[in-house]
This record gives structure tokens, sequence and C-alpha cells, in this order.
């Protein structure tokens, strides 16, 4: 641990920050499913979309991008296919319920498919993959967002650094989950390195003339994973969540059309029945014996463990949990100046 970070447990952070969202105005339901959310990003290591993320989020509720009182509703069935308007909701709200419903028609159909429109950001979405995969369901989510990546070919933003997860149950033990951004890394990456007065590595992002920098506080743009990969990997994904939903998030940025700050996002869960295609035991079954044939494989030097997806956050999940969940200072500082504006008490 640095010792520029302090420690807290689960219980006394999920307390504070569900007191914090109340403190804005949400519900206390509502309030209590956002920190389960963004500690269970913290618990797994995946800083990024944790806490951090407060200070932005307290902004957005009270300039009422993000909406305190959402009426979330289906806005239309078509046999396996949901539309869900989420009117803004904070994602942890929207998302979960657009889990539910892919969940319901993957019950009754096979599959499932949720999409959800006016969301907001939507943190972790490998937490809402797992969410399906804990009930037995495979599940596939991705989310929309407008443009702050390059394209190929390109110096400005073009794309998104659109998230896509994938969950899969596996027998006596917790579901694989591979949740990565398109992105060759999160944004929330290059602000915790801000937080932490650190430079990040070329090739992380570019500057406001679509220069290399290695000083996070000048990063207009991320660059994507794998290059054309990872930026037509996020192409396809505005066609297969925004596009479906008649709400584009791209091309109205691209052609200069007024928006306004921070716009909307859009959302999709596909949850899959194993049962619809077979044995679901035995899906499950096949499932660990995979894992554990890969495991078995002979290690390269210097790897002590063959680590499945999911795996690496599963165990920093078991570390933070004993000991506490490290935050750094200029990020505990930025919340708690949130909290004190709220009126809400920031632990010792």
């Amino acid at each position: 641990m640095a010792q520029d970070n302090i420690l807290i447990g689960r219980a006394e952070l999920h307390a504070f920050v569900k007191a914090i969202f109340a403190a804005a105005g949400c519900s206390l339901e509502h309030a209590d499913e956002w920190a389960k959310m963004l500690i269970w990003a913290n618990l797994r290591g995946t800083d990024s979309h944790g806490i951090i993320r407060i200070p932005r989020y307290i902004d957005l509720l009270n300039a009422k991008s993000i909406n305190a009182k959402p009426n979330i509703r289906v806005e239309r069935k078509t046999g396996a296919a949901v539309v869900l308007e989420t009117d803004r909701a904070p994602a942890a709200v929207g998302m979960t319920r657009a889990v539910s419903e892919a969940i319901q028609c993957a019950r009754e159909a096979g599959v499932g498919w949720c999409a959800a429109r006016h969301t907001t950001h939507t943190g972790a979405i490998g937490y809402f993959a797992q969410q399906a995969a804990n009930q037995g369901f495979a599940a596939i989510v991705m989310t929309a967002s407008g443009p702050m990546m390059i394209y190929p070919g390109t110096k400005v933003a073009a794309v998104s650094s659109n998230p896509i997860a994938f969950a899969v149950p596996r027998k006596n033990g917790r579901p694989y989950l591979l949740d990565f951004s398109t992105g060759v890394v999160a944004n929330g990456k290059i602000m915790g390195a801000a937080d932490r007065g650190e430079t990040i590595p070329i090739g992380w992002g570019v500057d406001k003339e679509g220069r290399d920098t290695t000083n996070p506080k000048a990063v207009e743009n991320v660059l994507p994973m794998a290059g054309a990969k990872g930026a037509g990997l996020s192409f396809m994904i505005e066609c297969l969540t925004s596009l479906l939903l008649s709400a584009p998030r791209v091309a109205p940025d691209l052609e200069s059309w007024a928006i306004g700050d921070d716009p909307f996002l859009n959302g999709s869960v596909i949850a899959i029945n194993p049962a619809a295609f077979g044995d679901a035991e035995m899906f499950e079954r096949e499932a660990a014996r995979l894992g554990v044939a890969m495991a078995g494989l002979a290690r390269a030097d210097g790897v002590d463990k063959i680590m499945l997806p999911g795996e690496r956050g599963d165990a920093i999940r078991a570390q933070r949990e004993a000991s506490g969940i490290p935050i750094p200072k200029g990020t505990w500082q930025r919340i708690a100046k949130a909290a004190q504006a709220l009126g809400v008490p920031v632990p010792a």
C-alpha cells in the first residue's frame, strides 16, 4: 500500500457513500444500489470506476444530468426484446432494472435483450453482467456514449471507449467475468494518476492537438485498445445499442449538433438461459472443467498461477474485504469536500 493511501472498511465506506447520494436527493433504495456498485468496483481493484467518480456524479445530479427521481419504465416489449426508458437514472439503478428485464425474458424465451435508453455514466459494467451470472444466466452487457476516443486516421474524438462485459456461471465457483473498455485504458485510470500526481505511459491518451502526452491532466482523448480493433468494436457497440434504440450518440456530436453537457448514454443487457440450449447443469460443470484444464497447463517462467477471467478481481476482493479498501488521499479529499457540502459527516 502506498503511503499516500488511506484504508477504509467496506461497511463503513458503503454507509458513507449511501449517505452522500441520499443527501444529494436519491431515495435510500437507489442510494444503496449506487453505493453497492461503486464499492464493488473498488473491492475488485477497478478503482477507476469506484468512488473516485463521486464528486463528478454529485455535479451531474446538481445539473440534473443525472435524475435523482427517475421514472423508469418499459416502453416496448416484443418477444424477447425490451426497450427500457431509464429517464437518466443513476446507472446502478437503471442498468440493474435492465438486467432484471433481460433475465425475465430469458426465463420465458431462452434469450432476453433489454436495450436501456437515457442511461448515465455506467461505471464498471461487469457489475451488471455478474448479477445475471449469479442467477445462472450467461450475460453480455455493453454501453454506448459520445465521442471521447480517437478513431484510426483521425486526430480528434470520433468514437467512445464503449465498454463491454461477459459473464458465465460455473459449478462451485464464482462466475467467469470479462469486463473491458474499448479504449487502451479507462479514463478513470487517467483521473487516478492525476489524483496521485503521477505521469501516464505514452499510448494512453493524446492532448487537444492530437499528440501523445504523459501528463494525465493534459489528456483530451484516449486511444483505442488494439488500434482499429478497439475502435471498430466501439463503432459496432454504438450500432447495436444506440441505433437500435433510435437514440444515436456519436453521429450528432460529429455533425456538431447541440446536445449539451454530459448527454445521455445507452446500454444493452443480453441474458442467455443455458437451459434453453441443453443441460444447464452440464453447462456449468463444463465451464468449471474448462477453467481447471486451463489453469492446469504448464506455466511460463515467473508465473505462480494462471488467472481465468475474473479471478484477478476475485483475489483482490478477498484481500480488500479482509484488510480494507485503499483510497488515494487526493481522491478521498475530493470526496470529503463533496460530502461536507451536502452536510454528510466524513469518517475519521
